[in-house]
């Protein structure tokens, strides 16, 4: 006999009025004490997952992670933005779309990774980002899906052609972000760098750091002793200013410095997100080097945002599975994340409210040596047990997709969310953030879950 689907379009949320213009009552409080999409969460946190789309969809995923009793109340996608596609307006907007259909089947929270296909960030002008900012704007409203916007991140970086860049990725994240906030509040700004122990990162990549005189130079040279190096901050020179940044982020993996599999070092995550403690922290001048390398206490602290993982997770490399010392897959993966959703963190690190698992495999190489590394974690029938047994183990510490509970001027509250059948009926009022190719992707989305249903047919 044929299944009935699990999920359902969660409902439409109303923004804009019939002439697409944004609600009074959409507005975000300049008094409020959280920060766009921030729930108010107390002693508890959120999990997410950041999906290879290729093979998998928010519903599938959520599937296997029934036997948790828990939904995740993020998906990551990876979007590009590029000077010169797509009619001029730079992305895929079918592929957007249906992230975002995909992610309100769940009734989760859509992040949008935004890649800038430019070393030039300033070649993403306005008209692009404003095409942009209509289809987010159609997408809160229309799915009912919030979306934390994750904008070239990684840009302390030298692997992607917008990295070590901070002028112009400043400017850039600004203009962007006051052209989301005309026509959303649904939609949160994410400044996301990766973890700066190891900066300056110097590898041969895309990007490297200015030489002396070179643009930006100055910029990045925080201490001002003439050189670019470990001394210097990673982070603030790429700040782009409190009134533009919802969220911070930081992708922070455990990369294991050792080649036999070995188990993850106690304190790892903190060590790494504080700097205290750290291997790399160096024997002279400490103070000077820890002070800008306390990413936790730099920005969530001192410039009081809320702080996500936007991807994390914790490497298996299974050439080295057999070598001596080599411990099991789900060991490597249970001591990381029992450190990352540790009670010390809920109560030490309470402005640290996100972790989402990067579930995916990559063939990349530690410290020079090829090593294909798998962070996924629902791949296989003994680590998708361990898996669910562990959210199942922390679910009194998480809140899920179905307990959060959405609104137009960008707040979330606790609460029982229904997502019923009945609520996929919702249309969009928006005159702005409607295309005709919206009308075209119907068809697909049929096919979609036409495939989703006979796979799942009991």
């Amino acid at each position: 006999m044929s299944a009935t689907p699990l999920f359902s379009l969660a409902p439409s949320i109303q923004i804009v009025d019939s002439n697409g213009v944004p609600l009074s009552s959409c507005a975000y409080s300049s008094t409020s004490s959280l920060a766009r999409l921030e729930p108010p969460l107390d002693g508890v946190m959120m999990l997410g997952m950041s999906l290879n789309w290729g093979y998998e969809t928010p519903t599938s995923s959520a599937t296997k992670m029934i036997p948790s009793a828990y939904v995740p109340a993020v998906y990551n996608a990876w979007l590009d933005i590029t000077p010169g596609l797509f009619n001029g307006t730079g992305f895929d907007i079918n592929m957007f779309n249906w992230f975002g259909y995909e992610v309100g089947m769940v009734g989760a929270i859509l992040e949008l990774s935004l890649n800038p296909q430019t070393s030039n960030v300033s070649e993403i002008t306005v008209p692009m980002m404003e095409a942009f900012a209509a289809k987010c704007q159609y997408i809160n409203q229309e799915y009912g899906v919030p979306i934390y916007l994750r904008y070239a991140h990684e840009m302390n970086g030298d692997w992607y052609p917008w990295g070590n860049a901070p002028t112009l990725f400043i400017a850039s994240f600004r203009q962007l972000a006051g052209i989301i906030r005309q026509y959303t509040n649904m939609t949160a700004m994410v400044w996301a760098p990766n973890i700066g122990i190891n900066y300056p990162f110097v590898g041969g990549g895309a990007r490297e750091s200015p030489a002396k005189g070179g643009l930006d130079f100055d910029v990045l040279d925080t201490n001002h002793d003439g050189v670019i190096n470990n001394y210097d901050d990673p982070y603030t020179p790429f700040y782009p200013g409190d009134d533009v940044v919802d969220w911070v982020g930081l992708s922070l993996y455990y990369y294991p410095t050792c080649y036999n599999d070995c188990e993850v070092p106690t304190d790892e995550f903190i060590t790494q997100l504080t700097g205290i403690d750290n291997v790399n922290e160096p024997t002279i001048n400490q103070s000077a080097w820890l002070a800008v390398h306390n990413f936790y206490q730099m920005f969530s602290i001192a410039h009081s945002k809320p702080m996500m993982l936007p991807e994390t997770g914790s490497p298996w490399i299974a050439a080295w599975a057999n070598l001596s010392g080599a411990v099991p897959n789900t060991e490597i993966k249970q001591g990381w994340y029992s450190q990352v959703f540790s009670e010390n963190n809920l109560v030490n690190l309470t402005q640290f409210k996100l972790a989402v698992q990067f579930e995916e495999a990559k063939n990349l190489s530690l410290d020079g040596v090829a090593a294909f590394q798998d962070w996924k974690v629902t791949n296989d029938s003994t680590l998708l047990n361990w898996w669910n047994g562990f959210v199942e183990s922390i679910s009194s510490n998480l809140k899920g997709a179905n307990q959060l509970v959405f609104a137009c001027d960008g707040s979330i509250s606790l609460g029982t969310k229904d997502i019923s059948t009945s609520a996929a009926t919702g249309t969009s009022t928006s005159k702005k953030a409607t295309s005709s190719s919206d009308v075209a992707l119907g068809f697909n989305f049929l096919l979609i879950l036409l495939i989703y249903v006979l796979t799942f047919a009991i």
